[in-house]
């Protein structure tokens, strides 16, 4: 399993549970750096973009309305981060 797998479904989960905007952006900032840590920095926007693309592809009819909050401002913190990462 590449490590980005590995960090993906350890996100997702963490990220279904989170209870806070706060709680999302500690998740996600801690995973790119562990992946940074762990597998180098080429590593950090493929995991990033499967990551968008998980969220994208969530239903508000299967979260309660905090988990769908912090799913929402997940997808909005991800595309942030990668529109200040290109340059």
């Amino acid at each position: 399993m590449m490590k980005t797998d590995k960090y993906f479904l350890l996100i997702t989960e963490q990220l279904k549970t989170a209870q806070s905007n706060e709680q999302v952006a500690i998740i996600i900032s801690h995973a790119i750096a562990d992946i940074e840590k762990q597998g180098g920095a080429d590593l950090i926007r493929p995991f990033l973009t499967k990551l968008q693309d998980w969220l994208e592809k969530r239903s508000p009819l299967d979260y309660d309305s905090t988990q769908w909050s912090c799913l929402r401002y997940a997808s909005i913190y991800l595309q942030d981060f990668l529109i200040m990462n290109l340059v």
